[in-house]
C-alpha cells in the first residue's frame, strides 16, 4: 500500500504559477521547502494550505509560513496565580478606604 496523496511539489508550483502569476516562483518554491521541513505538515495539508492561498487575492506566499511571536511574549513569564487576588484586594482597599483626620 502506498502513501497517498503521493507529494507533487513540482505540479503544485506549476499550478500556483499558472493561477498566480503575480507571485514569484523561486519565492513560492522556498516557502515550500520550509513549510515541508515541519514533520506536522502532510503533502495533503500543504496542498490544501497552498489552494486557500491562491484563492485569496491579498494572499502572498510567506502567508504559509507560521508567524514568529513577537519577542517580548517569549520573555514575559506568566503571571502568578495570586495575581489576581492582590489585584482584587489593592481594588477593595481603593473603594473602602476612610480618610483618616
Amino acid at each position: 500500500m502506498t502513501d497517498l496523496p503521493r507529494p507533487a511539489t513540482t505540479q503544485l508550483l506549476a499550478l500556483a504559477e499558472a493561477a498566480r502569476p503575480d507571485w514569484p516562483v523561486d519565492q513560492l518554491r522556498d516557502v515550500l521547502a520550509q513549510v515541508r521541513c515541519r514533520e506536522d505538515v502532510t503533502f495533503g495539508r500543504l496542498v490544501v494550505a497552498v489552494a486557500q492561498l491562491i484563492a485569496d487575492p491579498r494572499a502572498e506566499p510567506p502567508d504559509l509560513l507560521p508567524g514568529t511571536p513577537e519577542a517580548w511574549r517569549q520573555r514575559r513569564r506568566p503571571p502568578g496565580p495570586d495575581t489576581a487576588h492582590r489585584g482584587a484586594a489593592a481594588a477593595r482597599a481603593a473603594l473602602h478606604h476612610t480618610p483618616s483626620d
